[in-house]
């Protein structure tokens, strides 16, 4: 398995290429809109994390009830998809203790991106506490560029929780403790759009063997509720991923709080004229 940094056109077989100055034993988080959605689009990440040292979490926000393509099936679903989930992640080295089932009805993932006020703790305070409870230092979370709702919604939930999570607020949450590299991997479409023409859209990636590229796909197997589905997802058709030396998976830092380069402005006001007024 090799790391790739599209930006600087760098392959090693150092985790670090894609999680800088990573350590053994560092907790890495994977949101999940859906279930299905790191086998199909981070299943080689969640790999190497666990053969690296580290502690993946998985956190599946959505029950997957409007995912059944035969009417009788609705009744069952939910139960179904989660038995074929507690499967699925067990092929690819993840046990049951460590998927985070939090029942966010289809669809609706955006409406919980704000901060509840009710007596109930909301997401956005669960996900904190989390997030500072297990000390996660890197989430893999969805792209937001396109792709389905709920997906767009786990992306800002890693985005701001991720802040929050660092910031001394909300004490009564535990101590903080920051997030150190947030990616974005597809599912359904490409990334937006890179910052300059001849950019790519994704600046990291893993090149994963054979045998790597058969674990997922047996991960995949195991939801069979979903087989109609993911037939119409990017993500599934696993042969367009065959490059000359290993089966290419992508994905997009997401840099948060990223500082002003006031020196760039400065530059800039050198040229200004000054207009008499």
């Amino acid at each position: 398995m090799e790391f790739l940094d599209f930006s600087s056109r760098q392959r090693s077989r150092s985790l670090g290429t894609v999680f800088p100055s990573w350590k053994r034993g560092e907790s890495v988080a994977f949101f999940a809109p859906h279930d299905d959605d790191v086998p199909l689009g981070a299943g080689y990440l969640l790999r190497a994390a666990i053969r690296r040292g580290g502690r993946p979490v998985v956190v599946i926000f959505c029950r997957g009830d409007a995912g059944f393509s035969t009417a009788d099936a609705g009744r069952t679903i939910v139960a179904a998809r989660k038995r074929e989930a507690v499967q699925a992640y067990g092929k690819l080295g993840v046990p049951e203790e460590k998927l985070i089932f939090l029942g966010v009805p289809d669809f609706t993932l955006m409406s919980t991106v704000s901060r509840g006020r009710g007596s109930k703790p909301e997401l956005f305070d669960r996900l904190v506490a989390f997030l500072r409870r297990e000390r996660i230092s890197r989430i893999v979370t969805t792209s937001p560029h396109f792709e389905n709702w709920d997906h767009t919604a786990a992306f800002y939930h890693a985005v701001y929780t991720s802040s929050q999570a660092g910031d001394p607020v909300l004490a009564d949450l535990g101590p903080p403790s920051s997030v150190r590299t947030i990616l974005a991997y597809s599912v359904w479409s490409d990334f937006g759009p890179g910052p300059g023409e001849a950019s790519p859209a994704a600046d990291k990636g893993i090149l994963a063997s054979k045998e790597d590229e058969r674990t997922v796909r047996e991960a995949l197997r195991a939801f069979r509720s979903q087989a109609a589905i993911m037939e119409r997802t990017a993500a599934v058709d696993r042969r367009r991923r065959r490059m000359d030396d290993g089966y290419l998976e992508l994905y997009r830092t997401v840099e948060v709080r990223r500082p002003v380069d006031y020196a760039k402005y400065a530059a800039l006001l050198k040229t200004f004229r000054r207009n008499k007024d």
